[in-house]
C-alpha cells in the first residue's frame, strides 16, 4: 500500500509540470497573436494615415498651383488696368482737343464780313461808292455769334479686363456670390475673349470651394470642352476628378484622371492624377 501511494504521488508530480507547460505555451501564443494584431492594426492605420497625407499633400500642391496662377493673373491684370488707364487719358485728351477744335471754328465763322458796296478801314470808316445808299439804309445789327455745337463725350463703357478683375477680385476676397455672378457673366458675355476660359476655369474653382461639387464639375468639364488646348484646361480636369471623387463617383474620378494622363502627360496637372489613381486602385 505504501508503495502504491507513492507510486501514486510521484505520477501526479509529473503530470503537473506537463499540464503546467501546456498552459504556458497556450498563454505565449495567445500572447504572440495579440501582438501580431496590434502589428497589423498598427499597420492598417499607418496605411490609411500615408494615403491621407499624400491626399493632403497632393491638395497643397494643387493650391499652391492656383496660388501661383493666382500671382501671375494678378500681375497681368495690374498692367492690363495700367494701360488701359493710360488708354483713357489719351482717349480724354484727344476729346478735349476736339472740342477747343471745333469751338475755335465756330467762334471764326461769327465774324461779319463787310457788304459788296462798303469797303472799311483797319479803323472801320466807309471810304468808296455807295455812302449815300449805306446812309440812307439803316445800320445792320451785328451778327450774334452762333453757340458752339454741344459735344458731349462718350460714356466710357467698362473693358472686358476691368469686369474680369472684378470678378476676380471677388473671388480672393472670399466673396464668392458676386465671384459667381461675375465669372458667370464674362463667359455669357465675352465667350470668345481670351480672358474666357480663365473665367470658366475659376468659376469651377469658386464652387468647389464652397463644395457645390455638382455644379463645379460641370463648370470644369466646360473648359475642356470649349478650349481643350487652353493652359487651364489640364487643371481643369483634374479639379473635375477631385469634385467627382469627393461625391463618391470614383469610377467617374478615375476615368478624369486617366484622361489627363492621355491629354497632358507632360502637364503638372498629370502627375497629380497619378497620385489619386495610385490611392484608388
Amino acid at each position: 500500500m505504501i508503495r502504491a501511494g507513492v507510486a501514486a504521488m510521484l505520477l501526479a508530480s509529473w503530470a503537473f509540470p506537463v499540464h503546467a507547460q501546456s498552459t504556458r505555451e497556450r498563454l505565449e501564443s495567445l500572447e504572440l497573436q495579440v501582438t501580431q494584431l496590434q502589428e497589423a492594426v498598427r499597420g492598417q492605420a499607418l496605411v490609411e494615415l500615408s494615403q491621407r497625407l499624400d491626399a493632403l499633400e497632393a491638395e497643397s500642391r494643387a493650391l499652391r498651383g492656383d496660388l501661383d496662377i493666382l500671382q501671375r493673373e494678378n500681375d497681368e491684370r495690374r498692367k492690363q488696368q495700367t494701360d488701359l488707364a493710360s488708354e483713357f487719358d489719351r482717349r480724354i485728351a484727344a476729346i478735349e482737343a476736339r472740342l477747343a477744335a471745333a469751338t475755335s471754328a465756330s467762334m471764326a465763322t461769327a465774324v461779319v464780313t463787310p457788304s459788296t458796296g462798303e469797303q472799311t478801314t483797319k479803323a472801320g470808316v466807309v471810304v468808296a461808292g455807295q455812302a449815300a445808299a449805306v446812309g440812307s439804309m439803316p445800320p445792320a445789327a451785328p451778327a450774334a455769334p452762333s453757340a458752339p455745337a454741344a459735344t458731349t463725350p462718350p460714356i466710357p463703357v467698362e473693358s472686358p479686363e476691368v469686369l474680369y478683375g472684378r470678378a476676380f477680385d471677388a473671388l480672393k476676397a472670399a466673396n464668392y456670390p458676386e465671384a459667381v455672378t461675375g465669372m458667370s457673366g464674362f463667359v455669357a458675355q465675352f465667350p470668345t475673349h481670351p480672358l474666357a476660359d480663365n473665367a470658366q476655369y475659376w468659376l469651377g474653382q469658386t464652387y468647389y470651394v464652397t463644395r457645390d461639387y455638382a455644379k463645379a464639375i460641370d463648370a470644369f468639364a466646360a473648359v475642356g470642352s470649349r478650349s481643350p488646348d487652353s493652359s487651364k484646361a489640364p487643371d481643369a480636369l483634374l479639379k473635375k476628378g477631385l469634385s467627382e471623387l469627393s461625391l463618391g463617383r470614383n469610377d467617374a474620378a478615375r476615368a478624369s484622371f486617366n484622361e489627363v494622363l492621355r491629354r497632358y502627360p507632360q502637364n503638372e496637372a498629370a502627375r497629380s492624377a497619378r497620385e489619386q489613381l495610385s490611392r484608388l486602385r
